[in-house]
């Protein structure tokens, strides 16, 4: 059972399941991606780049709490990551060794990219928008990335590297 695991609290009578102040929750990942698969294509991608902003943004505070919380170099942090995914479900994250201001990123049974009703694009911008989060904890600076491969397009696994400005 990793760290963020044994840090939720359920909280049956609140109808809420906590780590700190941070509120999750479980929601099939069929259920997330289908509102997407129910969009027109335009409106889909607009849909899913909110969705990478959005995990960017909220994701980035829990990523910065984690961090805090004694993850101070950046290997311990990412090693961090990776184990707060696979408790969220998240998939199977592994960083590629190399330059730590742009880490590649593969995901294995990532839970959008399985759930996912369209083949035609990529689809994990929520893992988007936390990589991007977790790259500017990591350099101090913000960095694009996208998803290179995807499983919900046949790919084994999904990466995920920085984009060449």
């Amino acid at each position: 059972m990793g760290q963020l695991q044994q840090r939720l609290k359920w909280d049956a009578p609140a109808g809420a399941i906590l780590d700190a102040d941070r509120r999750y929750v479980m929601l099939r990942a069929d259920v997330l991606m289908g509102l997407f698969a129910g969009l027109p294509p335009a409106q889909r991608a607009q849909a899913l780049d909110s969705l990478q902003a959005s995990v960017r943004t909220h994701g980035g505070a829990s990523a910065r709490a984690y961090r805090a919380a004694g993850a101070a170099d950046v290997a311990a942090f990412l090693r961090v990551m990776a184990e707060s995914a696979a408790d969220l479900g998240w998939g199977a994250w592994r960083f590629e060794p190399g330059d730590a201001a742009a880490p590649t990123l593969t995901v294995r049974n990532s839970p959008f990219a399985m759930a996912a009703a369209t083949r035609d694009r990529p689809v994990c911008h929520a893992i988007t928008g936390m990589l991007e989060a977790v790259s500017a904890l990591v350099t101090g600076e913000s960095r694009s990335f996208r998803e290179t491969r995807c499983a919900s397009m046949g790919a084994p696994c999904c990466e995920f590297q920085a984009k060449n400005e």
